[in-house]
């Protein structure tokens, strides 16, 4: 079972969004990635296919994560939120490589199911969530949103996922997972980090050597 800890931020922290409404900040750890969530923020939000990276590498990762979160747990009473976002960034950045390089069948590359997961973003948009930027990568999805009071960022994310899988399977003839369980979360503490943020997402198709990639967005003033 998934545990929450509610996790301080520094001062400095605090200071550099004080929208951010930090007596809400948790971080949710399980059997998955973990999960911040904290009302009044705005995230970066990724996922990415079922055989977007082989199962072996990916629960040979995901143990050494683990095992990194654990001992960080039996040294610190209190866990930091720097501490804990270096240990989230060492398991993602391991998860780039194999995603630019195109592993898997890359199911988002066909116009059909790329316009029916961008819909998915947008159906809801400026009314349980904001869109700030997004991107249709060939095997993963990167999204920036902040989420409207009385929404909660895991249901958002799941609903996304269940809606878009189910539809691609249908439309691929498919049957079984489409989408890895686990998502990748990250909350933009400052204006600097969200232009950073929003860069990174816009220009992922060129990192990854895509040319004229139409598949992405972003809000007129990001």
């Amino acid at each position: 079972m998934p545990t929450n800890k509610i996790i301080k931020l520094s001062e400095s922290e605090v200071n550099s969004n004080p929208k951010l409404d930090v007596k809400s900040l948790t971080f949710a750890s399980g059997e998955n990635l973990p999960h911040w969530q904290c009302d009044n923020a705005i995230y970066h939000i990724s996922f990415r296919l079922a055989d977007s990276i082989p199962q072996s590498v990916r629960e040979r990762w995901l143990l050494e994560y683990k095992c990194l979160i654990s001992n960080i747990n039996q040294h610190n009473k209190e866990l930091s939120v720097e501490i804990i976002r270096k240990a989230q960034h060492f398991y993602s950045k391991k998860i780039e490589k194999y995603l630019d390089d195109g592993y898997g069948k890359c199911y988002l590359r066909k116009t059909e199911i790329a316009e029916m997961v961008v819909t998915s973003f947008t159906h809801f948009d400026n009314v349980r969530y904001r869109l700030h930027a997004w991107c249709i990568m060939p095997n993963h999805v990167h999204i920036i949103v902040e989420g409207m009071p009385g929404n909660d960022l895991s249901k958002i994310i799941h609903s996304w996922k269940s809606y878009t899988a189910h539809n691609a399977n249908e439309m691929l003839g498919l049957e079984g997972a489409f989408w890895q369980r686990d998502a990748y979360n990250h909350i933009i503490r400052s204006k600097k980090e969200y232009l950073f943020q929003i860069q990174y997402t816009w220009e992922n198709p060129e990192k990854a050597r895509l040319r004229n990639w139409k598949w992405r967005w972003k809000a007129d003033n990001s």
